[in-house]
């Protein structure tokens, strides 16, 4: 049976995708997710939200999906027992290392290979299963033909996130250090000297990193108009290119190749617009079987469900 999967950036929005009909809702975890400042819960937020869930008879998912240094790592691992104690039992990760820990350590964790993990042949399921996921997360830009082969590796549950944005980095991979929004700050007076360049002297270093999460911030530079110029002239501004990816129409199809979760990205929306949006696709999805048909309902989606903040 294939299910839905909505996003929620606050407990109001859990209700919301709730009342939509979502099968399950995926949070992230302030300080330990890409959701940034209005996509994150704070802890006594996610109890709330767990209680929510639970009181629906839905499961919570957690997303953990950044690449944390080796201190945040003991840190990270020292929040299982306690998310595991709160009923949570479906982590999301995008940290290679990280999963393969976590099936080895916490084996009543259920993982899953986040979007961020960049997974797009059979070859990669194969290789996620073979790490130990229970669910690897595909791109909406493979089409269900696509999708069927990669579902037929078995063993592993395939999920897609059918709502979205294609950002012109790779789907979730940046390729863009935080350091580019130029924010240095300086070397601490206790550093090693083998930690600096043979002449160089003690000042400044960037603090960034290949992968949003990685120095707890990320600067969103993808969705900031960069100015063009054509010699000294200033000639426009312009934002990175991106396109919204909303493939309601594809439903019926990506069930039948054997896709187990269908996933929407867009843990910034707001309940408002959330709810309208888990809706949308709730129907799509009943209406395969000629339940609830969306034969009428407009091909385009509402300029407001565009996915911004991810």
């Amino acid at each position: 049976m294939t299910t839905l999967l909505a996003p929620a950036g606050s407990p109001e929005a859990v209700q919301a995708a709730l009342d939509a009909g979502a099968d399950a809702v995926y949070v992230g975890l302030k300080g330990w997710s890409r959701g940034g400042a209005r996509g994150e819960l704070t802890w006594d937020e996610l109890v709330t939200s767990r209680r929510r869930a639970a009181a629906a008879g839905r499961d919570l998912q957690v997303a953990l999906n950044i690449i944390p240094k080796p201190d945040d790592r003991a840190r990270l691992f020292e929040r299982i027992p306690l998310l595991l104690d709160l009923g949570i039992r479906t982590l999301i990760v995008n940290d290679v290392g990280i999963l393969g820990t976590l099936r080895r350590e916490f084996p009543a964790l259920r993982v899953t290979a986040s979007i961020g993990c960049g997974a797009q042949t059979a070859s990669d399921v194969s290789f996620f299963r073979d790490l130990g996921a229970h669910a690897v997360v595909l791109p909406g830009t493979i089409g269900p033909e696509e999708v069927r082969g990669m579902a037929a590796v078995g063993g592993i549950a395939v999920e897609v996130m059918l709502h979205m944005v294609e950002e012109f980095i790779l789907l979730g991979k940046c390729w863009m250090p935080s350091y580019v929004h130029l924010k240095p700050s300086p070397l601490p007076d206790d550093a090693p000297a083998r930690s600096l360049p043979e002449g160089a002297e003690r000042g400044l270093r960037q603090t960034g990193s290949m992968k949003r999460g990685g120095v707890g911030a990320c600067f969103k530079i993808c969705q900031t108009p960069w100015d063009l110029y054509q010699g000294d002239r200033w000639v426009d501004a312009r934002l990175f290119p991106s396109r919204q990816i909303s493939r309601r129409l594809d439903v019926a199809a990506y069930v039948e190749s054997g896709v187990e979760v269908l996933k929407l990205q867009g843990r910034s929306l707001p309940p408002e617009e959330l709810g309208p949006l888990v809706r949308r696709y709730r129907a799509a999805l009943d209406g395969r079987s000629g339940e609830g048909a969306v034969a009428d309902a407009p091909m385009a989606l509402p300029v407001s469900w565009t996915v911004v903040g991810r």
